[in-house]
């Protein structure tokens, strides 16, 4: 049976404000914790040592440690195991591949960036590892210690092997589940990953707050609050898919044909069934070349490109590229977007771009336009082609309206 007024007590100690400085037992002030702390849910376990956490925000808890240890120690282990949950260890873990193996060195990872985060209030357990015990410098990420780490010699597990309860801080910080921990299913209540999601949103507001104000804000815990309230888009995989969706729906649309018969005409004498022709599909890529445009972001994007072009077989003969800020240049069919000779660095008025691609013939398939956004755009769509504007933009930077027939891929580092 859990003491359940030993962790309200702790709960407590840890988010109230002190009431004499510079005392042991003094509470820790940090509010910012309690959505976190009120969201865990208490589960009894003599399998563990003292407390360990799964990844549905459930604690288990040795009742026999919880009933002898000190609150200042019981919040210490509580707020261990909350920065473990709102540091999506579990997620990171599976995203680096961390099995059972390797469980220990992903474990001692993620708690070196906790215990740098604990260390500013006092409040690391005794134990915890710290990235002076792994000779490395302190405010690095999970992944850069677990990188070092892996190199270490590592003990293989067999398949059916299962983490030991006591070993390492449970799934909740690294994925791998444990025998005394319950499913997701199980009829004890559990935080879903939507709500997760929130909590980690709202202590990342107050927690950004709470450091404002201390004027610190530890490298582990900084980059989680950047992550947590600016998360940067994958826009490399995002342009590559729009092209190669748009392109893909292009080469899926087809036409018949009487210059080359339906392979079931011979099933009919007499009649003569057209066939089926897919031509191969045409890409146009409009290039703002004015003055406002990132030369360096204009060439990742070209790159990103150029790989889906490859991916997907599309003949550089069938690829026209147009260099344009207030009129158009240059007209290039080319092997490479990369290889396009741009030339421009004026105002910008990509109409004169489309135009010109929507006047090519025969007609593309998919227009791509790069740019900063700065520019007036035609009131109605190009006929018969798919349109993906690829906004180029910096970290912060307002990026302008596109038009709604467009699909926006916004490339922003």
């Amino acid at each position: 049976m859990l003491s359940l007024q030993r962790l309200a007590a702790a709960k407590l100690w840890i988010i109230s404000e002190p009431v004499a400085s510079g005392a042991q037992e003094t509470p820790r002030d940090l509010p910012y914790l309690a959505h976190a702390l009120y969201a865990l849910i208490p589960v009894a376990s003599d399998e563990v040592a003292r407390i360990s956490v799964d990844e549905w925000w459930r604690i288990y808890i040795n009742p026999g440690w919880l009933d002898t240890a000190g609150i200042p120690e019981i919040g210490a282990e509580l707020v261990h195991m909350t920065w473990h949950l709102l540091a999506d260890h579990t997620a990171r873990a599976r995203d680096q591949d961390v099995d059972r193996s390797r469980a220990r060195a992903w474990g001692r990872a993620a708690d070196a960036t906790v215990s740098h985060t604990l260390a500013h209030d006092d409040l690391a357990p005794d134990g915890l590892t710290t990235a002076a015990e792994l000779a490395a410098p302190a405010g690095l990420s999970a992944e850069e210690y677990y990188a070092r780490l892996c190199g270490l010699p590592v003990t293989e597990a067999r398949a059916g092997d299962a983490v030991e309860p006591h070993e390492g801080c449970g799934s909740g910080a690294d994925g791998i589940p444990r025998r005394h921990e319950h499913g997701p299913d199980a009829d004890i209540g559990a935080v879903s990953a939507f709500d997760a999601g929130e909590i980690r949103r709202l202590v990342a507001i107050d927690y950004r707050d709470h450091a404002r104000r201390r004027g610190m804000l530890p490298g582990d815990a900084l980059r989680w609050v950047r992550q947590t309230l600016e998360p940067r888009m994958p826009w490399r995989a995002l342009l590559t898919g729009a092209v190669r969706r748009a392109i893909g729906w292009a080469a899926g649309r087809g036409d018949y044909t009487y210059s080359r018969p339906s392979r079931r005409t011979s099933g009919l004498p007499g009649v003569v069934l057209p066939g089926q022709r897919r031509p191969v599909p045409r890409l146009s890529i409009v290039v703002d070349t004015s003055a406002s445009v990132d030369d360096e972001l204009l060439a990742r994007a070209l790159a990103e490109i150029d790989g889906a072009i490859a991916a997907l077989g599309v003949p550089g003969a069938n690829v026209t590229v147009y260099s344009v800020d207030a009129a158009v240049h240059t007209v290039a069919r080319i092997r490479k977007a990369r290889d396009a000779r741009l030339v421009g660095a004026g105002g910008t008025d990509l109409r004169q771009g489309l135009r010109a691609a929507t006047d090519e013939r025969p007609r593309p398939d998919v227009i791509v336009v790069l740019t900063d956004g700065d520019t007036p755009w035609p009131q109605d769509p190009p006929a018969r082609s798919a349109v993906i504007v690829a906004l180029l933009g910096r970290d912060r930077a307002a990026l302008p309206r596109t038009p709604d027939w467009a699909a926006r891929v916004e490339c922003v580092v």
